[in-house]
């Protein structure tokens, strides 16, 4: 499951980079030629509407992948663990019976019912433009069962965690990391196992820190 969910979202991010840069080309050109050649052309304007909307459908199912979209936990997180992956799934089977029935189905009729109209400007028939949420309808019941999956498997959280919590814990890992324990034997060098540094009746403190010896400890202690 984890290889479809990679790919599935390799797949969606190659798309969405090369609509978005269409996007961008045909506006430009569609104001270019408008405001600088004092021509303007009537493809560029249906081209970016169909390019907004695929983008639209292919990046919200894109998104949803990512758990990147808004989540209202407020109520979820005022019960337990057990009670709160529950409402986590319940979302998850929410939004893949809406994808569907509303997006793959739904989006198939409709696409199947304006396949005979075509576009004004454009050699391309009102379907095709339809024809992206069937698709990304899919691609999101894909996402909802792999997330469905994840969290009933306690691999997943129950709610997206913020980017800056991730961060936040990834840089507290790598500082304690940082400051691992070294230690010094009699003669100066770093010992990494504890253990031996016990043998060696050396204390073990952070790096740049100076070793001393147990029983010279001992001595000052005694006196």
């Amino acid at each position: 499951m984890n290889a479809v969910f990679n790919g599935l979202n390799r797949i969606l991010q190659v798309l969405s980079a090369i609509l978005f840069t269409l996007l961008v080309l045909a506006t430009t050109w569609q104001v270019f030629s408008r405001l600088v050649l004092n021509s303007p052309v009537t493809w560029s304007e249906e081209l970016a509407k169909m390019l907004f909307v695929w983008l639209s459908f292919l990046g919200a199912a894109l998104v949803y992948g990512e758990r990147g979209h808004m989540a209202v936990e407020y109520v979820a997180r005022k019960f337990d663990e057990k009670k709160e992956r529950g409402f986590a799934i319940w979302t998850h089977v929410v939004s893949l019976v809406f994808a569907l029935i509303v997006l793959v189905w739904g989006g198939w009729n409709a696409a199947m019912n304006a396949w005979s109209q075509n576009l004004t400007a454009l050699p391309i028939n009102i379907g095709s433009v339809y024809l992206v949420m069937p698709i990304a309808g899919v691609a999101i019941v894909l996402y909802a069962i792999y997330h469905i999956i994840e969290i009933s498997a306690g691999r997943e959280s129950n709610y997206p965690i913020p980017e800056s919590e991730v961060a936040a814990a990834e840089g507290e890992k790598m500082a304690q990391e940082a400051e691992k324990d070294l230690h010094l034997d009699e003669e100066g060098r770093f010992i990494e196992d504890e253990e031996e540094a016990k043998k060696s009746h050396v204390t073990y403190h952070n790096e740049g820190d100076v070793a001393v010896d147990e029983s010279d400890r001992q001595k000052g202690a005694d006196k």
